[in-house]
């Protein structure tokens, strides 16, 4: 079993809207492994780090209207207990597996080499829950889905 821990708010805000967003539009829900592997993955590594430079420079123009804003936009997440546990109960209450953190951590490093700044936690979390990002993190877990399928097709008929 994979280790657990626990993972800043705003990072764990950010997770929890990419798993939410992938389920509604896919109609399945993530695995903390395929966002894992998604966030290392360069495509994604190299978006978050425009995303970042974004914010950034937005930060820079408008701090003060930016954290207004953002307390209004908060995700409110409730829990279904009727249609039985999920996936990710641990993630909903910010106990996430080791995998995740290292996935952050890649994005951080890659962030810091190609841009030459540590990216703060609120940051990040605002770049990962960009429609931009969510959508191709989406897209690319759809993508490695489809493949795992196809892959297991052509395994079976051999």
């Amino acid at each position: 079993m994979a280790d657990l821990i626990r993972i800043e708010d705003s990072i764990k805000d950010a997770i929890l809207t990419i798993i939410r967003y992938v389920q509604v539009v896919t109609g399945v829900e993530p695995t903390q492994d395929e966002i894992a592997e998604m966030l290392k993955s360069y495509f994604i590594l190299n978006e978050v780090g425009n995303q970042v430079k974004y914010q950034l420079k937005k930060a820079s123009k408008k701090e003060e209207d930016q954290d207004q804003n953002d307390i209004l936009r908060r995700p409110f997440w409730t829990l279904n207990l009727m249609t039985g546990p999920s996936k990710n109960v641990l993630a909903r209450v910010g106990v996430f597996s080791s995998n995740i953190q290292a996935a952050i951590q890649s994005v951080r490093e890659f962030i810091k080499k190609t841009i030459g700044v540590d990216p703060s936690d609120d940051i990040l979390a605002k770049s990962l829950k960009s429609s931009f990002i969510l959508s191709e993190i989406k897209n690319q877990i759809e993508w490695q889905r489809k493949n795992t399928k196809k892959s297991k097709r052509i395994d079976d008929k051999l």
